[in-house]
């Protein structure tokens, strides 16, 4: 968040300073009240997200739940002033990914509105008649305090609104970091996860973010669709593939490049494969907004 304080002097001077004719300064409206400093976040917009995790025996359970974690604390991080709703889907990766029981039901953040403006003050009246001059300054020193003090009132009531909407959001947030269930050895049907980003992402607008965390050993294709490349089912997409690991360097490489070449052939606007200490050091996972 960006803190400003560009206003505060000179409400300072107008709500309760004014210059007399020698050009001293001289109290008119008695204690001055001072605004809080602003608050200015950019505006996000509205945000959805596919998240899949690998529960099948090939994928080594510590980074299931270290990725777990990383997605929680994105979700947390995503609580910010002046944003649009934001709605994260959670499936395991599992012999039948696609299938209902597989994924949690939603986490969701709500839309949140920016914090209140600075009110523009109101200027210091001339002096050109010394007899009101000193009422009408401490008429408008008085206003501006008013002004000020339902500013200052505002910013601490939407501070208190952010605050109680992360502590929602990080205790439901615990659905995810407490996910344990039992490991799928059947298949690993990592297009059942695509299958149903398309169908989400179909349905609702706004930024779309697909993050698998997997080793992308796709042995089924119960799920798989000859259309999902001709219909650029991940169009605008940014897809992010986290704790990738597999057992040789060329293997590696090869399996991410062709599930790249799937991603990319489907519209994603954006693709990454990022291996398990690549992902520890990863920030916000939606955007950063």
């Amino acid at each position: 968040m960006k803190l400003t304080r560009r206003l505060a002097p000179v409400w300072a001077c107008l709500a309760g300073l004014v210059f007399t004719s020698c050009g001293t300064l001289t109290s008119i409206a008695g204690t001055t009240v001072t605004p809080v400093p602003t608050i200015v976040h950019p505006h996000r917009g509205p945000v959805v997200v596919q998240y899949c995790a690998d529960d099948t025996g090939s994928y080594p359970r510590t980074y299931f739940i270290s990725a777990n974690k990383a997605v929680a604390s994105s979700l947390g991080q995503s609580v910010v002033p002046n944003s649009e709703g934001l709605v994260l889907y959670a499936t395991l990766i599992s012999s039948k990914t696609f299938d209902p029981s597989q994924s949690l039901a939603p986490f969701v953040i709500p839309a949140i509105s920016a914090y209140p403006s600075l009110p523009t003050p109101l200027p210091t009246p001339p002096q050109d008649n010394p007899v009101s001059y000193s009422a009408t300054a401490t008429t408008v020193a008085n206003e501006n305090n008013t002004g000020i003090t339902s500013y200052n009132a505002a910013m601490a009531q939407k501070t208190t609104e952010l605050q109680v909407t992360q502590t929602q959001v990080a205790n439901d947030a615990k659905r995810l970091t407490n996910w344990n269930p039992s490991v799928d050895s059947n298949a690993t049907s990592v297009w059942g996860c695509l299958q149903l980003a398309r169908q989400r992402f179909t349905s609702q607008p706004g930024a779309k973010y697909l993050i698998i965390a997997s080793d992308m050993k796709n042995n089924t294709n119960v799920d798989f669709t000859r259309d999902f490349t001709e219909s650029q089912a991940l169009k605008g997409v940014s897809v992010n593939v986290i704790f990738y690991v597999c057992q040789t360097a060329g293997a590696c490489q090869q399996t991410a490049s062709q599930w790249q070449q799937v991603f990319k052939s489907s519209g994603a606007s954006s693709v990454q494969f990022n291996d398990p200490s690549q992902s520890q050091t990863l920030g916000n996972l939606f955007g950063g907004a």
